[in-house]
């Protein structure tokens, strides 16, 4: 007898393979919601896509897998400052100084230009008051110019020198052989009091005529000290200028002379007036006698007029 086969034994086994077809189609249904449908959905979401349409999608929530991290606060990173360039200013170099020219001014009262440092020498010329010239040299009290394309001598008195500090001493050119004078002996005119105007000599000196000579409130008394006003008025009637060393005043007493006028001259038929004073030419108490004088550049001196007695205490 064949045995059948057990109903029972059949239906297990068809339940068991249902079974483990269910868990394949459950593992696959997770696949797919686990991985297969995110990556289609992040697909999706890619820009660009026009199948997506125009629906915003809604936000992903993102998973922190690490702590959070805070960024450090930005520096600004520093604008760079332009930096100036400092050009190196040039130093001007010192200018050369130039040695100033030694030079003289003529006085007021002009200056003869003589071909040596002393009245006996040459008469070249005449300066004018105020004029400007180079000086090349000196001798004592004479300095050596240049004037006319050469060289002259005016005497140091009569003009002031700028710079002339390092000018050196020149040897002067031979001095010229004076022609003899024949001197005119003054008058003699015995002391008096007599008012002025004196007496006037008995010629004149060298074309020089003298008109008067006074002084002021003779014979006195004067305080020892005191200035002693005195006028004069001489003319030249001659053609020609009288040069002269001095003019002035002396004491007969003494010899002691007041230097009005120095290094000069009396112009052609020039009438000339003077006021001037003495001053500190007598040194005690007494009766003096004071003469009108000229003293000539060869060395020739005369009294002119005079003389006038004057009584100091």
């Amino acid at each position: 007898m064949r045995k059948s086969s057990s109903p029972s034994g059949q239906g297990l086994s068809v339940w068991g393979i249902l079974g483990w077809l269910s868990l394949v189609a459950l593992g696959i249904g997770l696949v797919w919601v686990g991985f297969i449908q995110p990556l289609k959905k992040d697909a999706r979401e890619q820009p660009g896509d026009s199948a997506s349409g125009s629906a915003t999608p809604a936000p992903t929530q993102t998973l922190a897998l690490y702590p959070t991290f805070t960024p450090p606060p930005t520096v600004a990173t520093p604008v760079p400052v332009p930096t100036a360039t400092l050009e190196a200013t040039p130093i001007p170099s010192a200018p050369t100084k130039v040695p100033a020219t030694p030079s003289a001014t003529v006085g007021a009262k002009g200056v003869n230009v003589r071909s040596g440092p002393g009245t006996n020498y040459t008469k070249l010329g005449y300066l004018e008051p105020a004029a400007q010239v180079n000086v090349t040299g000196r001798y004592n009290d004479w300095w050596q110019i240049r004037y006319s394309g050469g060289t002259g001598w005016v005497f140091g008195e009569l003009v002031t020198a700028s710079d002339a500090d390092g000018v050196a001493q020149v040897e002067p050119p031979p001095a010229p052989t004076a022609a003899p004078v024949t001197a005119i002996p003054p008058t003699a005119v015995a002391p008096t009091i007599a008012p002025q105007p004196t007496a006037a000599p008995a010629a004149d000196v060298r074309g020089l005529h003298p008109d008067d000579f006074q002084v002021e409130g003779a014979p006195g008394p004067y305080q020892l000290g005191n200035p002693i006003w005195f006028h004069m008025w001489i003319t030249n009637k001659t053609a020609s200028p009288v040069e002269y060393e001095y003019l002035g005043v002396q004491v007969e007493e003494t010899g002691r002379v007041q230097k009005s006028y120095t290094y000069s001259e009396f112009a052609a038929n020039q009438q000339f007036y003077h006021k001037d004073q003495m001053h500190n030419k007598i040194d005690a108490p007494g009766t003096y006698h004071l003469w009108l004088v000229v003293q000539f550049r060869d060395g020739n001196g005369f009294r002119l007029l005079g003389p006038v007695e004057v009584v100091v205490q």
